[in-house]
């Protein structure tokens, strides 16, 4: 069904349900979105004659990793929001965006004034105390995240006429019932296992190894005794920081700004929180049930969730901190009470509330000290621009970088040597450089002895580096890394003894043999996993993804076998159990939901590489890379 859907949503599809949407909307225009251009500037993609600017993509990616950094407790950087995939997430975004303004301009689609107005006016956030649209306050929160009022206009039209042209399209698509209930069947399966587990740690006998066995394991496994490749680098930052401790504002200018900017000045209450997520609704209700009745918060979330202290505890955080789903259930809880268990699409969530810090307002004397740094370093991001222009004045003059830096009174500083992660030969990162991994990144693209330009370190102000010596990775000696060598050795043959007990039970239960039987004179425990679904929910903590695939291959009484942690786990399939969809209407009628809204999104995505397609899509890898720096190092 969903394949013949996607064939038929091809360019003439597509075309005519345009042409439909252009008769009902009209021939308005709709102006460029927040951050695109057309022709002129540097751009990291293109899309038509539309352009995205590096200075607005580095801001979306920020605003979406600052979005997402609560649910990972606070901890998620640049680099691991790349690992994650939120850059290209986020240029994806962009891309689909730009593609049907581009589209929806050609064909003369855009969205009237009064519907942007109505819009705008109806975001919480924009709203006031009294709970009306407060133009002083929509202004203060573009200008405090780098945009424009004419520029978010613009991009609400794009959005209402992305919306008018995808959702008119895909609404009212409901996934077939025959299809539902044999998903449903499909997802709901579950399997009832006899297990038992073989650990590397249980592995006996491993004697002290030859040294032609080490000299053999070392020459096999090079790769993981070779030291990257480092680099000597010499760098002089230009940091608006430190400018900004030198520079002094006057009273009155800081009264000023206060009485203009008071709307800032007003806190919003935040919340001390703990949070747990449970993959599965039934562990959450128990694991909730447990802390009302008086269970601690850190223990319960070990034992059900496996999270410990760094990953529960979330600090004080403001309803624009949470997902909106969350935000109710926490910001609507009295203090010490902990939230029914909330689903998102990364599983069910609990928490515990703290501490409430309510909002309110600051005196002057309060907002000065935010005010005087503010205005410091605005001031001292001026200066450096001049002071960045100078140095490559001076350089452009014949002058060292160290040469120039003297002249300038600028710091010149040193690393010995620096790998592709940032990190020094003894494994340690490297704090403060300037540009975070743009800095490795540009360190690893400029050729030794030479110069980089001057670079942007963010809004931290400007650096420039010097390459000194390329370093090759070289294999280590053998001696030097012969204890590592010794560790290896014997963690491979513990695992290798582990693997053989495994696979001998594993033949023996496929020839026949009950997993009872079979274990009897091993120092090995065969027990019951919870009754297992094909998503891991149930006895899943006892698999991996690809054991939980074979176990759902296995005819009853036969066994599969899995690496599993730090050893290899054997399952016996006892019985399956197959859902009726008819005995859960209210599980069937969600599932229903779920497959029409995939159903509506999928034919939105053909529709949105159609207006790709058409338009013409450039992306420059190159600018993202120096943005963000190198991936794959």
């Amino acid at each position: 069904m969903l394949l013949l859907m996607r064939k038929r949503i091809g360019k003439i599809v597509v075309k005519f349900f345009v042409f439909l949407l252009v008769l009902g909307f009209g021939a308005w225009g709709i102006q460029d979105m927040l951050g695109y251009q057309v022709g002129g500037g540097g751009a990291v993609a293109e899309v038509g004659e539309m352009r995205l600017g590096p200075n607005q993509f580095y801001r979306e990616v920020n605003q979406e990793v600052a979005r997402m950094r609560p649910l990972f407790g606070g901890r998620l950087d640049m680099e691991q929001a790349q690992k994650l995939g939120l850059v290209d997430m986020v240029l994806n975004r962009q891309l689909d965006s730009m593609a049907t303004t581009v589209t929806a301009n050609e064909l003369g689609v855009a969205i009237s004034d009064g519907l942007v107005r109505a819009e705008i006016q109806a975001e919480p956030m924009f709203k006031g105390l009294a709970g009306n649209f407060d133009a002083q306050r929509f202004r203060s929160l573009l200008n405090s995240n780098g945009l424009t009022e004419g520029s978010y206009v613009q991009n609400v039209r794009a959005e209402l006429a992305s919306r008018q042209l995808l959702g008119s399209v895909s609404a009212g698509i409901v996934a077939p019932r025959v299809w539902v209930n044999a998903i449903y069947k499909f997802r709901e399966e579950k399997r009832n296992t006899d297990t038992v587990f073989v650990a590397d740690k249980d592995s006996g006998g491993i004697t002290e190894p030859t040294n032609s066995q080490l000299r053999a394991h070392f020459n096999t496994n090079e790769a993981a005794y070779t030291a990257p490749e480092y680099r000597a680098v010499t760098y002089v930052p230009l940091d608006a920081d430190e400018v900004a401790k030198e520079i002094s504002i006057a009273e009155e200018t800081l009264r000023e700004a206060f009485d203009q900017r008071a709307d800032e000045f007003i806190t919003e209450e935040k919340r001390k929180i703990r949070q747990m997520i449970v993959a599965d609704e039934s562990k959450a209700k128990s694991a909730h049930k447990r802390l009302t009745e008086g269970a601690d918060f850190l223990v319960v979330a070990k034992e059900v969730a496996g999270q410990d202290a760094s990953a529960v505890e979330l600090g004080k955080v403001s309803k624009e901190d949470l997902l909106p789903e969350l935000s109710g259930a926490v910001f609507d809880a009295a203090k010490g009470k902990v939230t029914e268990p909330t689903k998102t699409a990364l599983g069910w969530h609990i928490f515990e509330i703290n501490d409430i810090t309510l909002g309110g307002s600051m005196s002057f004397a309060e907002a000065k000290v935010q005010l005087k740094k503010e205005m410091s370093r605005e001031k001292a991001i001026d200066g450096l621009y001049e002071l960045s222009n100078k140095f490559e004045d001076a350089l452009g003059g014949g002058s060292s970088l160290e040469e120039a830096a003297g002249v300038l009174n600028l710091k010149v500083r040193k690393l010995v040597a620096i790998d592709r992660k940032g990190l020094d030969r003894a494994g340690k990162v490297i704090e403060a450089l300037p540009g975070g991994q743009t800095f490795v990144a540009l360190a690893f693209s400029t050729e030794e002895t030479t110069e980089s330009s001057m670079t942007e370190a963010g809004d931290s102000g400007f650096y420039i580096l010097r390459v000194d010596k390329v370093m090759k990775p070289v294999l280590r000696p053998f001696e030097e890394v012969r204890p590592k060598v010794v560790d290896a050795w014997k963690a491979e043959q513990r695992r290798a003894q582990a693997e053989t007990r495994a696979k001998a039970i594993l033949d023996a239960v496929n020839g026949g043999k009950t997993l009872a039987n079979v274990v009897t004179t091993q120092p090995l425990k065969p027990k019951a996993s919870n009754p297992l679904m094909r998503d891991g929910r149930g006895g899943g903590a006892d698999f991996d993804a690809a054991l939980i695939t074979d176990v759902f291959k296995l005819t009853v009484g036969k066994a599969a076998m899995g690496r599993v942690g730090d050893g290899y786990r054997v399952a016996v399939l006892k019985s399956t159990e197959v859902p009726d969809p008819a005995v859960d209407k209210k599980g069937t009628d969600e599932l229903a939901k779920t497959l029409s809204r995939s159903l509506q999104g999928d034919i939105s995505s053909q529709l949105r590489t159609a207006f790709r397609g058409a338009a013409g899509v450039t992306v420059y890898r190159q600018a993202i890379d120096a943005l963000f720096g190198a991936r794959n190092q």
